[in-house]
């Protein structure tokens, strides 16, 4: 494999450091210079921002699709940049992660060659453009998406997510089926998958503080039981993870019979066969509950007859962490745990105990790493070895400090703090009226009130805000308009006291306005609102960074390398999930990143195409979200839905949005080969855990770990194992490992087709 070298990042004064990502050609770029289209476009400095940007006529010649790298620097803080031929957007708001100067590169897909005037356009601050290069790109397929959610009758409610899917073919006819997780205003649903449409049923018949959940076998009838987490009142009222069995598709709550009983603040539920004696055991990640000193986390023993006992295991009972991935990291038979955040993995040593192994395996500067919103294990450079990868960015709690996005090409400003106690103040100009709207207090156990305090004299008015269940909600509410029309003259004077909790907003004359929200005790979890008709704000706060940097952990065989910058990962942004697949189907495992964005804005998620010449190229275009979704970036799982051997998406857009899923309609002729694991044949052991090793006729090997694509809350059991195979023509063998050991090896088997394996 051709080696080259790369830049590393340069440290600098601040504001002032140059970041490098690796400008190495690879055989996706034409290696010949004298063949090589690669120039500048761009080469004088221009300004854009969020009221200004910047056009410059383009002749597009050679291959349509392009590497864009743009030199540029931001004046504070972060911002994103966009990019328009003939005003088709073309890079969605890509982000820009820190002030100073730095280098960024994406992919920029044409339609057509000819003259086009391309637009860069900004948000947040000021935007310094210094060099735009082009370069073609040949060879690479561009994975491409559509919402196939409407024509299947799956239309879902509005509503807050939580962490992703569990994805499964829980009633075992052939074909995956899912449940949805919702929290705590749209009960867990469960879609059933009937080939030309989606049936979709409540869990439970009210809303309730539901998180992750998981499907498995646990009592080994051959269909899949549930398991699903329950919240503890944050903390105040822990309870139990409840524990569904399957008869015949009907959930029964079998969680006191089975002995599922032990009070947690649930987050995510885990099926592993901890003692490897051919069951699955139960592990439950939970939130810390205050002035408690028991274990965190808990732990059971499957026993056999639909019986489960509590397990204790020495300190990962008492490690720190709501969310976690179940894989085989050192390859050793033995499910370990990745938890997260703070980062730390957990090897399994039989018998009941895990050793913290974050020292040998983490590199130091990632071992405890914060702000770990998903994972997953992958096996990015096809060295039948497991990688990591750690999507990063801001939870809900944490974006709930300080975060504001003002655009004034409409003149609205957004913004999201928290409801502690304390006050927030804002200074803005307005040529005449403002609008109040979109207000959501997210409860906290605070019943007090509420109100809008107009003027000098506090004229006290209520909007109905978001946040609250039906019989959580002040009665005043109720009846209250979700927006407030506010002139000049309804807000006149500044109060000099603002001793209540509430949002006072006065008018100060000549166009210039002040609001404050006022916290006397912990209020809401989060009070965010949106003022219509801004023109400018100003504060004396420092704003929410919302960029984190995602990671990519390379095995090398007993530890990880940090290979984040080698193999262009983002360096910045807030991601909230991430899954993984061939979505090409070139025999490279890609990546899918679910994007938060603007506060009130859906703006694209990110595929990470693998080059597989150790390094991925980054899109913004490929139809998998919808611009018009008032949500944000959430989190999902590929999987081949209609198992037409190209992966499909079902993602989650949190908040204000809805569940979608997109067919995978990528154009190309590259092979394919799935592979359907059932039961063991001897012992009849589940599918979880037991690893797929394709042979191709020409030496080519690929292997797989059965699980999730992703985790974070939920866990998935994709059996059905997809490879891509490029232009790979026929598989000499499919070897399957069980994790009891046994094996059934496939062999001379056809492409472009399903292999099953096992027995159902």
């Amino acid at each position: 494999m051709k080696q080259c070298s790369r830049r590393h990042a340069v440290i600098l004064p601040a504001f002032t450091a140059l970041f490098f990502i690796s400008a190495c050609n690879t055989p996706t770029l034409s290696q010949n210079t004298n063949e090589r289209k690669e120039h500048t476009i761009l080469s004088k400095q221009v300004l854009i921002n969020s009221q200004q940007s910047h056009t410059i006529d383009y002749t597009v010649d050679g291959s349509l699709l392009k590497r864009m790298t743009i030199d540029l620097s931001v004046d504070k803080h972060y911002g994103s940049l966009s990019l328009y031929a003939n005003d088709k957007l073309l890079v969605n708001n890509i982000d820009i992660p820190r002030s100073g100067r730095q280098k960024l590169n994406v992919l920029v897909p044409f339609d057509e060659t000819g003259n086009q005037k391309l637009r860069f356009a900004g948000r947040s601050n000021n935007i310094t453009i210094n060099e735009v290069t082009f370069e073609d790109v040949s060879g690479l397929s561009l994975p491409t998406f559509e919402d196939i959610s409407q024509s299947l009758g799956f239309e879902t409610e509005i509503t807050y997510k939580y962490g992703g899917p569990a994805v499964a073919d829980y009633d075992q006819d052939g074909d995956y089926d899912f449940a949805l997780n919702n929290h705590n205003h749209v009960p867990t649903q469960i879609v059933t998958n009937n080939t030309d449409s989606l049936d979709i049923r409540y869990m439970f018949s009210s809303p309730r503080d539901l998180h992750g959940s998981s499907f498995g076998d646990y009592d080994r009838d051959g269909d899949l039981d549930l398991l699903v987490a329950l919240g503890g009142g944050s903390g105040t009222n822990p309870t139990s993870y409840e524990l569904f069995r399957n008869d015949d598709n009907e959930f029964v709550n079998v969680s006191n019979e089975a002995g599922i009983n032990v009070p947690t603040r649930g987050r995510s539920p885990r099926w592993v066969d901890i003692d490897l004696d051919g069951d699955l055991d139960i592990a439950l990640f939970n939130a810390q509950r205050p002035n408690y000193d028991g274990p965190i986390q808990v732990f059971y023993e499957n026993v056999g007859g639909g019986k489960f006992e509590n397990r204790s295991i020495k300190g990962l009972e008492d490690a720190y962490a709501e969310r976690t991935l179940v894989t085989d990291i050192n390859q050793d038979g033995k499910d370990d745990f990745l938890i997260f955040s703070p980062a730390a993995v957990w090897i399994n040593k039989g018998n009941w105990e895990f050793e913290d192994a974050s020292s040998i395996w983490l590199p130091e500067h990632i071992q405890g790493q914060e702000s770990i919103i998903n994972a997953a294990n992958l096996d990015v450079n096809n060295d039948g070895l497991v990688d990591l990868y750690f999507a990063r960015g801001k939870t809900h709690y944490q974006l709930s400090r300080k975060s504001i996005d003002f655009n004034p090409n409409n003149q609205k400003l957004d913004i999201r703090d928290d409801g502690e106690t304390g006050s927030t103040l804002i200074e803005f100009e307005a040529d005449g009226s403002i609008e109040l709207n979109d207000m959501e207090l997210v409860y906290r156990l605070y019943d007090g009130g509420w109100a809008i305090f107009l003027g000098e004299n506090k004229d006290r008015k209520v909007v109905n805000a978001k946040g609250f269940q039906p019989r959580q909600r002040p009665e005043e509410m109720k009846t209250a308009e979700r927006f407030l029309n506010i002139s000049p003259d309804m807000a006149k004077g500044w109060p000099d006291k603002r001793e209540q909790n509430g949002m006072y907003i006065g008018y100060l004359g000549n166009g210039k306005w002040k609001a404050e929200w006022v916290r006397k005790q912990n209020v809401f979890w989060t009070i965010s609102f949106s003022l219509i008709g801004v023109k400018s704000v100003e504060h004396d706060w420092q704003p929410n960074y919302r960029n984190e940097k995602d990671v990519l952990l390379l095995n090398k065989g007993g530890y990880f390398v940090d290979a984040s910058d080698d193999w262009n990962i983002p360096p910045g942004g807030d991601h909230w999930g991430v899954t993984h697949g061939d979505l090409n189907n070139d025999g490279y495992e890609d990546i899918f990143l679910y994007r938060y964005g603007f506060l009130k804005q859906r703006i694209a998620d990110l595929v990470l195409i693998n080059t597989g010449e150790n390094r991925f190229e980054i899109t913004t275009q490929h139809g998998a979200y919808h611009t018009d979704d008032p949500g944000h970036g959430d989190m999902g799982q590929a999987f081949d839905f209609d198992q037409d051997g190209r992966l499909d998406m079902l993602n989650g857009s949190e908040e204000e949005g809805r569940w979608h899923l997109y067919k995978n309609t990528t154009k190309n002729d590259n092979n394919y080969i799935l592979v359907d694991v059932n039961y063991s044949p001897k012992d009849k052991v589940d599918p979880y855990s037991a690893s797929v090793k394709v042979t191709t006729n020409k030496g080519r090997v690929y292997q797989k770990r059965i699980g999730s694509a992703g985790e974070s809350f939920s866990q998935s059991l994709l059996n059905k194992v997809h490879f891509g195979l490029g232009k790979e023509t026929g598989v000499k063998s499919a070897l399957i490992e069980w994790r009891n050991g046994e094996t059934l090896e496939l062999t001379d088997l056809q492409v472009n087709m399903a292999h099953s394996a096992g027995t159902r």
